[in-house]
Protein backbone atom coordinates (compact mmCIF):
# COMPACT_ATOMS: atom_id res chain seq x y z
CA UNK A 1 0.00 0.00 0.00
CA UNK A 2 1.10 3.31 -1.18
CA UNK A 3 0.83 6.25 1.66
CA UNK A 4 3.13 8.37 4.09
CA UNK A 5 4.69 6.56 6.75
CA UNK A 6 6.77 7.68 10.04
CA UNK A 7 10.20 7.06 9.77
CA UNK A 8 9.87 5.01 12.77
CA UNK A 9 7.81 2.51 10.55
CA UNK A 10 9.94 2.43 7.64
CA UNK A 11 12.35 -0.81 6.51
CA UNK A 12 16.36 -0.70 6.72
CA UNK A 13 16.18 -1.46 3.50
CA UNK A 14 14.85 2.35 1.84
CA UNK A 15 17.94 3.73 0.29
CA UNK A 16 16.03 6.15 -1.82
CA UNK A 17 14.45 8.09 1.38
CA UNK A 18 13.81 11.61 -0.55
CA UNK A 19 14.19 14.14 2.64
CA UNK A 20 10.49 15.67 1.36
CA UNK A 21 6.74 14.59 1.08
CA UNK A 22 5.74 17.00 -1.66
CA UNK A 23 7.16 18.47 -4.88
CA UNK A 24 5.73 20.88 -7.61
CA UNK A 25 6.93 21.83 -11.03
CA UNK A 26 5.85 22.40 -14.73
CA UNK A 27 5.03 19.21 -16.28
CA UNK A 28 8.56 19.03 -19.18
CA UNK A 29 6.21 17.37 -21.49
CA UNK A 30 2.33 15.68 -21.93
CA UNK A 31 3.51 11.86 -21.19
CA UNK A 32 3.07 12.23 -17.13
CA UNK A 33 -0.51 10.79 -16.04
CA UNK A 34 -2.31 12.35 -13.25
CA UNK A 35 -2.25 9.37 -10.42
CA UNK A 36 -5.50 10.36 -8.93
CA UNK A 37 -7.80 11.15 -12.46
CA UNK A 38 -5.45 9.20 -14.86
CA UNK A 39 -5.62 12.03 -17.70
CA UNK A 40 -2.46 13.20 -19.03
CA UNK A 41 -0.68 16.54 -17.25
CA UNK A 42 0.10 19.41 -20.30
CA UNK A 43 3.23 20.20 -20.87
CA UNK A 44 4.25 23.26 -18.78
CA UNK A 45 1.06 22.66 -16.77
CA UNK A 46 1.49 23.36 -13.20
CA UNK A 47 1.51 19.67 -11.51
CA UNK A 48 2.38 18.68 -8.06
CA UNK A 49 3.22 15.50 -6.68
CA UNK A 50 2.81 13.24 -2.83
CA UNK A 51 5.78 11.29 -2.47
CA UNK A 52 4.33 8.11 -1.49
CA UNK A 53 5.77 5.00 0.33
CA UNK A 54 5.87 1.38 0.14
CA UNK A 55 6.41 -0.41 3.34
CA UNK A 56 10.05 -0.65 3.07
CA UNK A 57 10.14 3.11 2.84
CA UNK A 58 10.93 3.39 -1.05
CA UNK A 59 8.95 6.73 -2.50
CA UNK A 60 6.70 6.77 -5.02
CA UNK A 61 6.40 10.04 -6.79
CA UNK A 62 2.69 10.50 -7.95
CA UNK A 63 1.99 13.43 -9.81
CA UNK A 64 -1.13 15.35 -9.78
CA UNK A 65 -2.95 18.02 -11.35
CA UNK A 66 -3.37 21.15 -9.21
CA UNK A 67 -7.26 20.73 -8.55
CA UNK A 68 -6.79 16.42 -8.51
CA UNK A 69 -3.69 17.32 -5.98
CA UNK A 70 -6.06 18.33 -3.28
CA UNK A 71 -8.45 15.66 -3.49
CA UNK A 72 -5.86 13.17 -2.50
CA UNK A 73 -6.73 12.19 1.05
CA UNK A 74 -2.89 12.27 1.96
CA UNK A 75 -2.86 15.81 1.24
CA UNK A 76 -4.16 16.56 4.55
CA UNK A 77 -1.34 15.47 6.11
CA UNK A 78 1.00 17.72 5.35
CA UNK A 79 1.88 20.46 7.96
CA UNK A 80 2.60 23.43 5.73
CA UNK A 81 3.75 24.77 2.34
CA UNK A 82 7.35 24.53 4.10
CA UNK A 83 6.65 20.63 2.80
CA UNK A 84 6.47 21.45 -0.40
CA UNK A 85 10.01 21.12 -2.34
CA UNK A 86 10.93 23.21 -5.33
CA UNK A 87 8.16 25.77 -4.32
CA UNK A 88 10.31 28.49 -4.15
CA UNK A 89 11.16 28.43 -7.99
CA UNK A 90 7.25 28.40 -9.18
CA UNK A 91 5.95 31.25 -10.53
CA UNK A 92 4.36 33.90 -7.77
CA UNK A 93 0.83 33.33 -9.07
CA UNK A 94 0.90 29.70 -8.69
CA UNK A 95 2.83 30.16 -5.63
CA UNK A 96 -0.13 32.39 -4.28
CA UNK A 97 -2.59 29.73 -5.83
CA UNK A 98 -1.10 27.01 -3.71
CA UNK A 99 -0.87 29.22 -0.69
CA UNK A 100 -4.76 29.89 -1.28
CA UNK A 101 -5.62 26.33 -1.08
CA UNK A 102 -3.27 25.43 1.56
CA UNK A 103 -4.92 27.39 4.07
CA UNK A 104 -8.47 26.42 2.85
CA UNK A 105 -7.99 22.64 3.20
CA UNK A 106 -6.52 23.58 6.56
CA UNK A 107 -9.37 26.17 7.60
CA UNK A 108 -12.40 24.44 5.87
CA UNK A 109 -11.00 21.62 5.46
CA UNK A 110 -13.60 21.07 2.44
CA UNK A 111 -10.65 20.91 -0.22
CA UNK A 112 -10.37 17.30 -1.47
CA UNK A 113 -13.26 16.53 0.17
CA UNK A 114 -15.28 13.94 -1.66
CA UNK A 115 -18.92 12.52 -1.07
CA UNK A 116 -18.69 9.22 -0.61
CA UNK A 117 -21.45 7.83 -2.01
CA UNK A 118 -22.94 4.35 -1.95
CA UNK A 119 -24.13 2.21 -4.66
CA UNK A 120 -27.46 1.54 -4.42
CA UNK A 121 -28.67 -1.91 -4.04
CA UNK A 122 -30.27 -3.67 -7.06
CA UNK A 123 -33.22 -5.96 -6.15
CA UNK A 124 -34.29 -6.86 -9.15
CA UNK A 125 -34.54 -10.66 -9.11
CA UNK A 126 -33.00 -11.24 -12.80
CA UNK A 127 -31.81 -14.26 -13.24
CA UNK A 128 -28.54 -13.24 -15.01
CA UNK A 129 -26.26 -15.17 -12.34
CA UNK A 130 -24.84 -18.38 -14.37
CA UNK A 131 -25.40 -20.57 -11.14
CA UNK A 132 -28.70 -20.46 -8.79
CA UNK A 133 -27.65 -19.99 -4.80
CA UNK A 134 -29.45 -23.11 -4.21
CA UNK A 135 -28.00 -25.21 -7.10
CA UNK A 136 -24.29 -24.17 -6.59
CA UNK A 137 -21.98 -26.28 -4.94
CA UNK A 138 -18.31 -25.35 -5.48
CA UNK A 139 -16.23 -28.18 -7.03
CA UNK A 140 -14.00 -29.12 -3.86
CA UNK A 141 -16.85 -29.37 -1.51
CA UNK A 142 -18.21 -31.82 -4.55
CA UNK A 143 -15.52 -33.79 -4.75
CA UNK A 144 -14.88 -33.96 -0.98
CA UNK A 145 -18.30 -35.56 -0.36
CA UNK A 146 -18.15 -37.91 -3.29
CA UNK A 147 -15.16 -39.61 -1.62
CA UNK A 148 -15.97 -39.60 2.12
CA UNK A 149 -19.72 -40.50 2.45
CA UNK A 150 -20.33 -44.21 2.38
CA UNK A 151 -23.61 -45.55 1.38
CA UNK A 152 -25.78 -47.15 4.85
CA UNK A 153 -27.13 -49.80 2.32
CA UNK A 154 -23.75 -50.87 2.01
CA UNK A 155 -23.30 -50.95 5.39
CA UNK A 156 -26.03 -52.46 6.87
CA UNK A 157 -25.42 -55.64 4.42
CA UNK A 158 -21.74 -56.14 5.25
CA UNK A 159 -23.41 -56.25 8.95
CA UNK A 160 -25.54 -59.32 7.71
CA UNK A 161 -23.01 -60.99 6.05
CA UNK A 162 -20.81 -60.90 8.84
CA UNK A 163 -23.84 -62.48 11.07
CA UNK A 164 -24.76 -65.14 8.39
CA UNK A 165 -20.72 -66.18 8.67
CA UNK A 166 -20.78 -66.46 12.25
CA UNK A 167 -23.81 -68.47 12.64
Amino acid sequence: MLKRYEDHDLGESASRRVSYHCTTDYAKSSKSKCRQCNRTIDQNELRLALMLQDDEGYKNTAWMHFDCFWKHPETEKLDGIHEIHAFSKLKPEDQERISTSFEKLKTDGKIGKRRRTTKKKNNDDDDDNEYDDEDFVPKSISKAKKGTKKSTTTTTTNKRKRQADDD
